[in-house]
């Protein structure tokens, strides 16, 4: 016999230890209880399924810490559009482990050996695994979905998942596909593939919260403007974090192949480049902040501004290594304003 451990049981079961029952909408955990829940249905789901080296690896990847950003945006999202508390924190489950299973593939493509801290799944437990493990983790993710007590929500978040997953997947296809004995890719594709594989996890738990609460075309619309731009600027930022000396061997669709200033091969002109173009981008996704600020009973900022703040800081944190004082100062003050 097959029990379920969907979001209603984990609070259920948060009852017994707290004596807490946070089934009503109008009761209130606060982000901390609702991340707790969100972490113990991740975890459950995952011990459901077959045990095996993918099931090990799986639960090594999700235990191994992270801001839980999506799950907070998820959650965030969910609270501003009014969807039930049983619903975002599902969501925000799902989200979650979509992006763990992103960042486990990621990293067996990038050959990245660390993540978090730790040894990443493939250098610990070997490539074929770590294949499995992004597979098992996107099984997890529409198992939670599954078991949403509403059918209606279960189907509108397995749809968002479908969707998100799918361009993320594509996007990714795209950067690996490309031969590297061809031409770079003009900057449409660039930019097409970057959003593709970057914009969608963070579309996909701001998205889930708001359809869920009847969010009209334009907010969903905004909502999709704002992930574009943002995830577009988190991957400038994200290449120029992986700068190295050895630049020739970056991928096609890297962003240092796509700032070059005209015939110009200065290493300063193409930080400066790429640094305004994501700069550009979040303050592109702070307007689109404040016009979803206007449309929701409860704030994002709370939730959205730290993540872009931490953005600026980081792409002004390039811009100080390649620039004059002089410089420098002003860029602040082109952010600031």
């Amino acid at each position: 016999m097959t029990t379920s451990c969907g979001p209603a049981v984990m609070f259920k079961a948060l009852k017994k230890e707290t004596g807490v029952y946070p089934v009503a909408d109008n009761d209130e955990l606060g982000q901390a209880g609702e991340l707790a829940l969100v972490q113990e249905l991740m975890t459950n789901h995952l011990k459901r399924l077959m045990h095996g080296p993918a099931f090990s690896a799986g639960h090594y990847q999700v235990q191994s810490g992270g801001s839980l950003l999506r799950a907070r945006l998820a959650l965030a999202s969910g609270k501003a559009f009014g969807s039930s508390q049983n619903y975002r924190v599902g969501a925000a489950a799902a989200c979650e482990l979509v992006h763990n299973a992103s960042l486990v593939h990621d990293d067996l493509l990038d050959r990245d050996t660390l993540r978090r801290g730790a040894p990443s799944v493939w250098k610990q437990y070997g490539d074929g695994v770590a294949l499995c493990v992004g597979d098992l983790l996107l099984c997890a993710a529409f198992g939670v979905a599954a078991e949403l007590d509403d059918p209606g929500e279960s189907r509108l978040l397995s749809q968002h998942l479908a969707t998100m997953t799918g361009r993320i997947i594509v996007g990714q296809s795209i950067e690996i596909a490309h031969p590297g004995n061809q031409a770079l890719p003009g900057l449409r594709a660039y930019l097409e593939a970057t959003i593709a594989k970057t914009a969608p996890l963070i579309e996909l738990p701001l998205i889930a919260g708001a359809t869920a609460g009847g969010a009209d075309q334009n907010i969903q619309t905004c909502i999709r403007r704002f992930a574009s731009a943002i995830g577009l600027a988190y991957q400038i930022i994200d290449d120029l974090d992986d700068l190295n000396a050895n630049r020739q061997s970056l991928h096609p669709f890297h962003a240092w192949h796509h700032h070059r200033e005209g015939q110009s091969d200065n290493a300063e002109a193409r930080i400066r480049r790429a640094t305004q173009h994501a700069i550009a981008s979040l303050k592109r996704g702070r307007r689109l902040l404040g016009q979803l600020e206007g449309g929701v009973a409860r704030s994002l900022e709370s939730t959205i501004g730290p993540l872009l703040s931490k953005l600026e800081q980081r792409a002004l944190a390039h811009r100080r290594n390649h620039q004059s004082a002089t410089e420098l100062h002003a860029h602040e003050r082109v952010v600031a304003g």
